[in-house]
């Protein structure tokens, strides 16, 4: 019997050690990482209206192009994000975004926003894959309440850009106080914040985004490249929090594809209450492309304020863009925004948002074909899961 009950107690014993090894070789053996799943839909309906000039010929009021008052736009994406630490204290992270609207499935190539390794520790963050650029990033400027903003495209959905008119925001392809707004294959590096200080670069071999190796000499050469850094300052004045960067761009192509862009920026809050404004200048590199037609010299700016109460917030932006020589006209290519929005939080993850503006585009030329002007009325629900 004591043999038994020797054998029986050796057999737990043994067995319970073994369970314990298993479990240190569990608890040492590291784990993948975990990929979480969130995104936002934004589903906006509103009504505008253009200048009836612009739709029209002019002879016997034949129409031109005419535009239906009413639409619905869809605003939608999925994000895949995760992250891990190293024994080495450096913390590793990937970030997928995924358009989702229709309307961007056909507009794009394929679906995918930005798709980018993030590397961070004390020595900063690093960024490399397709994603928006530094000065993005650290950037200030007036603060945008409502259903759409004034310095992206999404308001030139509802008041329409005539299709001479060179001027509109840099993503796509005139000048805007967003300097690097644009998801493009690249190194990213932003500097650990020290004396309320954050430096970042930005290099991009290719804005193409193509799989093969830039084509950026001779006569040749198709691709440009971009190289930016921009200095962040934020911190605290007294009661008020002050928030400004500073920073300086220049994209390399051809002769009539580069350029240089300088901007600044800054917001102050004060209780509920936020002022911003920026300011963007663009110029030729090329001195020979200075004064004519194919010059890219430009600049934009904005200012608003904002007021927080609770679920509430309202805000009133103006934004304004101008290219002097956009043709062989004499004259300016420019847009003006106005924006009156306001955002309600409706619940967890929930905001209702609604936006009234009115847009000015004016072009050198003076035909009516060049030239729109309109208001929109917008509101929409935006769900962040």
């Amino acid at each position: 019997m004591k043999k038994i009950l020797y054998s029986t107690t050796a057999l737990a014993a043994a067995g319970m050690l073994a369970f314990s090894a298993n479990d240190a070789m569990a608890a040492k053996k590291p784990k993948p990482m975990s990929i979480k799943v969130g995104g936002f839909m934004k589903t906006m309906i509103g009504v505008s209206q253009q200048d009836s000039s612009f739709e029209s010929s002019g002879t016997n009021n034949i129409s031109r192009t005419g535009y239906d008052a009413f639409n619905i736009v869809n605003d939608s994406e999925l994000s895949f994000t995760g992250s891990v630490k190293l024994d080495n204290g450096i913390t590793s992270s990937v970030v997928i975004q995924i358009e989702t609207d229709h309307r961007e499935s056909i507009a794009r190539s394929n679906s995918v926003d930005e798709s980018y390794m993030k590397l961070t520790g004390g020595f900063g963050d690093i960024r490399i894959g397709s994603t928006k650029k530094a000065g993005f990033v650290l950037k200030h400027g007036a603060p945008n309440v409502g259903a759409i903003r004034t310095d992206t495209p999404d308001s030139d959905a509802w008041i329409i850009q005539p299709g001479n008119s060179a001027v509109g925001t840099p993503i796509a392809g005139g000048v805007g106080t967003n300097v690097g707004g644009a998801d493009q294959m690249g190194l990213i590096y932003i500097t650990p914040k020290f004396s309320n200080f954050r430096v970042g670069v930005t290099y991009i071999p290719s804005q193409t985004n193509g799989d093969f190796m830039p084509a950026t000499g001779g006569s040749g050469g198709t691709e440009s490249q971009f190289y930016g850094s921009m200095v962040s300052w934020e911190g605290k004045m007294g009661s008020s929090s002050v928030k400004a960067d500073v920073g300086y761009s220049e994209t390399h192509g051809t002769q009539n594809a580069s350029f240089k862009q300088i901007r600044g920026g800054i917001n102050i809050g004060i209780g509920g209450v936020t002022i911003g404004s920026s300011y963007a200048d663009q110029n030729d590199i090329d001195t020979g492309k200075s004064g004519t037609a194919n010059s890219d010299d430009g600049n934009a700016w904005d200012i608003g304020v904002s007021f927080k109460a609770g679920a509430v917030t309202l805000g009133a932006t103006y934004w304004h863009a101008e290219l002097p020589l956009a043709s062989a006209t004499n004259g300016d290519d420019e847009v003006s925004k106005y924006m009156l929005g306001a955002s309600l939080g409706l619940g967890p993850g929930v905001t209702g948002l609604a936006s009234l503006m009115y847009a000015d585009w004016s072009d050198e030329s003076t035909s009516a074909a060049d030239n729109n002007k309109g208001w929109a009325l917008i509101g929409g629900v935006q769900v962040r899961f």
